[in-house]
């Protein structure tokens, strides 16, 4: 018996993956690529990023995502970079747990920014060309704790929570525009986090 056919096809499509050198990402890349989507894996461990883009024959983009002021995430350098991506995949994640007293400003401010400021970025940067092009697919990797809540994980909880309102009204904005947005809320998966 031969493995049933695919019937989705992305050929022609581009996709672009955050935290996609390992873990979920690199499973959601694959997943594309043998879909038939051109890949772009952004991670900030840019070696293994460019390691599974050629894998995928795909391309890579070493960016961290805590560093919002960098050159990369100018509008004009982000609107470059997005502009042809039909599908954004905003995966990359990172977690501290520390009780709320105990927790650092800086961190919690890292957290928001990687999980919640760097795909609003990465959303507006991709979305006149979804727009122009009438597709669009924003696939937001949240998790159960953007439903749930759990103690000594204020900021992951509160980004993944805002990840998942955002993530709503890119859907309602984007749908007259034939671009989707969701989220995705795996349990707990055994990954580098």
């Amino acid at each position: 018996m031969t493995a049933p056919e695919r019937s989705l096809t992305l050929r022609g499509r581009t996709a672009l993956v955050t935290g996609g050198a390992g873990g979920i990402g690199a499973a959601a890349a694959r997943e594309l690529a043998g879909l038939g989507a051109r890949v772009v894996v952004a991670d900030r461990d840019g070696e293994a990023a460019a390691r599974l883009a050629d894998e995928l024959d795909g391309s890579s983009w070493e960016v961290d995502l805590a560093d919002l002021d960098a050159p990369a995430f100018a509008d004009d350098a982000l609107r470059e970079r997005l502009g042809d991506v039909d599908i954004l995949v905003n995966n990359a994640g990172l977690q501290h747990v520390a009780p709320i007293a105990e927790f650092g400003r800086e961190e919690y401010r890292r957290i928001l920014a990687v999980m919640l400021e760097a795909p609003f970025l990465l959303v507006r940067a991709a979305l006149p060309g979804m727009y122009e092009r009438g597709f669009g697919r924003v696939i937001n990797v949240s998790s159960v704790h953007g439903l749930r809540a759990s103690p000594f994980k204020s900021a992951y909880v509160a980004a993944k929570h805002g990840l998942e309102g955002f993530s709503k009204v890119v859907a309602l904005e984007g749908g007259p525009h034939g671009v989707t947005s969701c989220c995705v809320n795996p349990g707990y998966v055994r990954t580098a986090l």
